[in-house]
């Protein structure tokens, strides 16, 4: 895996993994390259943090009523003051990137004012905070057995419910964490 570029695909938290901010993380890899790597976790919604609500904040006018009950999601622990959009789409937007053939990130105030009003975005996720590694971090961590990696697909990523995702996206790949121990070899 060491050589293999992960954007576009999924990293699934191990069971044992030691860090608990990532306990039963799906990760989703927006920048996989020589000098690291960046992702925003897809499955913690925060129960707090509505769209619309935190659209208003800005003092953006939300017209859209769905917004108002759309989930922000736990993008990571990394800078959770900075909202990035995972969206399907094309990178149209004053700060937006592609990540796949149909899946950007945007981090400009322009998408937030669409969303909004509820035109031009398909799916999104508004995602606050990031996770990151540094160059080689990622390789170490994937030798180490801390993630899974699965090929990200649009279904798990904007319409699988989100207590669903990491357990879904290990059975992609064959995994049922159900039958999995952390105790092999130990007597």
């Amino acid at each position: 895996m060491s050589k293999a570029n992960l954007t576009h695909h999924f990293l699934i938290a191990a069971p044992d993994l030691s860090d608990p901010r990532f306990e039963r993380a799906l990760i989703y890899i927006c920048r996989h390259d020589k000098q690291g790597a960046l992702g925003l976790m897809v499955n913690r919604p925060l129960e707090q943090a509505r769209v619309g609500k935190l659209l208003e904040d800005l003092n953006i006018d939300v017209t859209n009523p769905q917004i108002m009950e759309d989930l922000a999601l736990e993008g990571g622990p990394m800078y959770p003051e900075v909202g990035f959009v995972l969206h399907t789409g094309q990178p149209e937007w004053a700060s937006s990137f592609a990540i796949s053939e149909n899946v950007c990130i945007t981090t400009s105030q322009d998408i937030l004012q669409r969303i909004a009003a509820g035109q031009g975005i398909g799916h999104y996720h508004l995602c606050l905070g990031h996770a990151s590694w540094n160059k080689k971090q990622l390789e170490r961590e994937l030798k180490d057995g801390d993630w899974l990696v699965c090929p990200a697909d649009l279904t798990l990523l904007f319409d699988t419910p989100f207590e669903e995702r990491w357990q879904l996206a290990a059975e992609k790949i064959g995994v049922n964490f159900d039958y999995l121990s952390s105790d092999i070899g130990h007597a």
